[in-house]
């Protein structure tokens, strides 16, 4: 039977170890509170929003998917004001939303980096006021 070449691959790709961790040292630092009882419990914060938002995603209305983190649709408990590491908006309900993970991997992510929400009115108009459009 013939024998597979070695397969070259330069240092660091497909060696989970070697590669950095993209996350900054501040978000290292807060890692823990998604660990935590009352975030992830089966009364925690996560669990009461899913439940509030009916495993409906509140940005494309799509139902939710349980068990699979890496589904598309799966269910992501988005913090609508970034946290930063402070315990009481970190685990303040009404700072929860239900998403799903492509519109938290992609449009949230977007909307964080740039500092406002994407999107517009019937006439065109930015919808945030931070939006650089509507500063003077």
């Amino acid at each position: 039977m013939p024998i597979k070449p070695p397969v070259h691959r330069p240092p660091g790709i497909g060696d989970r170890k070697q590669r950095p961790h993209p996350r900054s040292a501040e978000a290292e630092a807060y890692r823990r509170l998604y660990r935590d009882k009352r975030w992830c419990g089966p009364h925690g914060v996560r669990h009461q929003a899913l439940l509030r938002d009916l495993y409906t995603c509140q940005r494309c209305n799509c139902l939710l998917v349980t068990g699979d983190r890496h589904h598309p649709r799966a269910a992501v408990v988005n913090h609508k004001k970034p946290h930063k590491g402070d315990e009481a908006l970190f685990f303040d309900l009404e700072n929860t939303e239900a998403v799903c993970k492509s519109c938290h991997d992609a449009l949230i992510q977007k909307e964080e980096a740039r500092g406002y929400a994407i999107g517009s009115d019937i006439n065109g108009r930015p919808v945030d006021r931070n939006h650089p459009w509507n500063r003077a």
